[in-house]
């Protein structure tokens, strides 16, 4: 009954456990290239619910979500490719 009518609280304990995935995740991967892609997409997810459900852009301001939502997607791809080149060049 608390997280129905609470749904920033719900929101809130999602991003709280995929902060310690990732973070269990990125302790535990010993920099293997599947846990870092595991680890971006994670903070991409937390990413989402901070631009939609905390920053309210969520039932408004359309424009504004889907930049900053571009925005993340932009760094992740940049996040991601970098890897990938240290390992295609070493």
């Amino acid at each position: 009954m608390f997280f129905a009518r609470f749904s920033l609280a719900r929101t809130f304990l999602a991003v709280l456990f995929l902060a310690i995935g990732g973070a269990v995740i990125a302790t535990l991967s010993a920099g293997h290239l599947v846990a870092i892609g595991v680890v971006l997409v994670i903070a991409f997810i937390k990413a989402r619910f901070v631009i939609l459900d905390f920053m309210e852009l969520r039932h408004g301001q359309r424009a504004m979500a889907a930049s900053l939502m571009l925005w993340c997607a932009l760094l992740l791809a940049a996040a991601m490719a970098r890897p990938l080149m240290i390992l295609a060049f070493a």
